[in-house]
């Protein structure tokens, strides 16, 4: 399997070293480490194996599927369990919030001092040894949720207190007379649009409506995160901030994430300033990158600036209004032009809020606005200056690419479409066929089921070093800039930029090893976006618990997803999986009735009452 070059080894045709993914129906899942290898390979004899999220694997592999031959790495050596009584013996059973499905841990442990510990509880166990490490606490106390999530993937939340000195060290204050070779821009009204429970900001806006000159600035991390120290490690270590409802795990200590680097209200700060002039179709004409001083002159929620574009009464400084207003018809036009290439899919986000003893208050859907598009509109255009600066001076970087989907993908995906209805017109191209579906069902509930079948047959967006484009965004060339704050890949790219903005001699050690990165950033963002999901779930389910007994009978709309009988809930228990008594077949939507919820294994089960026709 291994051809010997003298120093290296390659790894013959058909043979791949990756990352194992699980999905939620138990499926095990080798995400090629090759960064050529687009697609994930459903593993044939992974059921077989005991293998846990994030081992490296040696697979032999067919175009689809492949065959686990031997663990490589497991970067897990504990587990999370929930003590149990069966048949009058205590027993360690893992916990899953995914499969649905019973696994107990041997423990090297007493029944008597087991008996210690209150029912439910759940411990954290060294898989070789069969101890207990850890106990965090009891599985019905809502505040257990984010122990659970981040110790299931080894994340801590503080900070080792040789970090924190380091960050407290920069202060709360920026000194302008120490850096003489800033541009200071602090007089510009720039703008901070951001959720409105948003911990950090990373970016701001300014919009010279006279020269059409946009100003996108982002917070200068690299200025305060040097190359290889204590923080550096500890922000590549983490790779991504971590956000739930109530919180956020930061990458960087909150002296820097919302301290010297966030871009407050009324405080002078460092930044990376895209200077961008469009032309009247919104296009750039030029654009050059500053190392500057900004000051926010407002820190706005979008549903204010939502408010204000809608023509209600604004507290917005007259300046930003003014510019804002100018700047709304370039946004459009451009938004317009990108999506002749790109695409567009209907949001899904669901927003939870928590009470004060982290159990779900209420939740809402996310409502993608005119505000929503101001900024992201401003960061794709920052996002594209930066790769193309990457490509043009030295054609190295760190990328964020999408590669078209493969035929047979395309295929699939029109199959399936056809079978359920929907017309497809012979003559489109790709692109203007997905649009003519979306637009049958603008409106209905079929839009978010139709977006998903077609964000399913797509590959996934990953971090490389070799530039392919951007196939959903519509872009030849693309790069993460706009969040260096939150994602360490984007701290990466502004230490390039800034050295190529100096000539600086470090370029060629910042060039060295960007490919390892990129491939631990793929890994660590499908980390933290699980952690996200698990502890979404957490909460949902024991939602989900309350409602079914308060409220009977407790009925959703959901879509079924998999032909082994599960669904997705769109409504009530929003993203909620539910196992169904039935097959049904795929992306049909139902009406289910909920029979049960258990916090154990982390599974819902209902019943479908009704099928509802598209």
């Amino acid at each position: 399997m291994l051809e010997n070059k003298g120093e290296y080894c390659i790894l013959k045709p058909h043979f791949i070293i990756g990352s194992v993914d699980i999905s939620r129906s138990g499926k095990i899942y080798i995400k090629s480490l090759n960064i050529k290898d687009e697609n994930d390979f459903l593993l044939e004899n992974g059921r077989y194996v005991k293998l846990k999220k994030g081992d490296i694997i040696l697979a032999k592999h067919t175009p689809k599927k492949a065959r686990f031959i031997t663990l490589l790495y497991s970067p897990k050596t504990y587990t999370l369990a929930t003590l149990v009584m069966k048949k009058g013996v205590i027993k360690a059973l893992e916990l899953d919030t995914k499969s649905g499905k019973e696994h107990y841990i041997e423990l090297k442990v007493s029944q008597k001092s087991l008996k210690a510990l209150p029912p439910h509880c759940v411990v954290k166990v060294e898989l070789l040894s069969g101890n207990i490490v850890e106990v965090l606490g009891v599985l019905g106390d809502a505040q257990i949720d984010e122990k659970i999530v981040l110790s299931s993937y080894n994340r801590v939340n503080e900070f080792s207190s040789n970090v924190k000195e380091f960050a407290q060290s920069f202060g709360d204050e920026v000194c302008k007379e120490m850096y003489p070779h800033r541009v200071d821009l602090s007089h510009l009204p720039f703008c901070v649009i951001d959720p409105k429970d948003a911990r950090d900001h990373d970016d701001a806006i300014y919009f010279e409506s006279k020269t059409k000159t946009l100003y996108v600035a982002i917070a200068d991390v690299s200025e305060y995160v040097s190359c290889e120290s204590v923080l550096d490690k500890e922000a590549r270590q983490r790779g991504f901030s971590i956000y739930f409802p109530h919180k956020v795990v930061p990458m960087l200590p909150f002296e820097l994430s919302s301290g010297i680097c966030s871009l407050k209200e009324n405080k002078v700060r460092l930044a990376m300033v895209w200077k961008i002039t469009l032309d009247k179709n919104a296009q750039v004409q030029k654009s050059e990158l500053l190392e500057a001083f900004i000051q926010s002159h407002a820190n706005v929620s979008y549903e204010n600036i939502e408010s204000f574009l809608q023509g209600h009464k604004s507290t917005l400084p007259k300046e930003i209004q003014k510019w804002l207003k100018a700047y709304l018809p370039y946004i459009k036009k451009h938004r317009a032009i990108r999506l002749q290439y790109g695409y567009e899919f209907q949001s899904n986000e669901i927003k939870l809020e928590l009470d004060e003893y982290q159990n779900i208050s209420s939740w809402y859907k996310v409502e993608h606005t005119l505000a929503h598009s101001i900024i992201e509109e401003s960061m794709l255009l920052a996002n594209v200056q930066s790769a193309l600066m990457l490509i043009n001076n030295t054609q190295k970087g760190i990328f964020r690419i999408h590669p078209p989907p493969k035929e047979e993908r395309i295929q699939s995906l029109l199959w399936e479409i056809k079978n359920m209805g929907f017309e497809l017109p012979s003559t489109l191209d790709f692109h203007s066929l997905i649009l003519a579906i979306q637009n049958q069902v603008k409106g209905s509930n079929m839009a978010e089921v139709l977006d998903d079948m077609i964000i399913k047959s797509f590959a996934k967006a990953t971090y490389s070093v070799i530039n392919i484009g951007h196939f959903g965004l519509g872009f030849e060339s693309y790069t993460h800039f706009t969040s260096p704050i939150r994602r360490y890949s984007d701290l990466i790219v502004h230490r390039i930029l800034k050295a190529l903005l100096h000539k600086d001699k470090s370029l060629s050690f910042l060039l060295e090893g960007l490919n390892g990165i990129a491939q631990e950033m793929n890994i660590k963002q499908k980390q933290v976006s699980h952690i996200e999901q698990d502890f979404y779930q957490r909460k949902m389910l024991a939602f989900t618990q309350r409602l079914l007994e308060s409220t009977l009978p407790l009925i959703c709309t959901a879509l079924v997803v998999e032909e082994d009988s599960y669904a997705i809930a769109l409504d009530t228990i929003p993203q909620i999986k539910i196992a169904l008594s039935h097959s049904f077949e795929r992306f049909k939507l139902v009406k289910v009735q909920i029979e049960k919820v258990d916090l154990l294994c982390g599974y819902v089960q209902g019943k479908v009452i009704e099928s509802i026709s598209h």
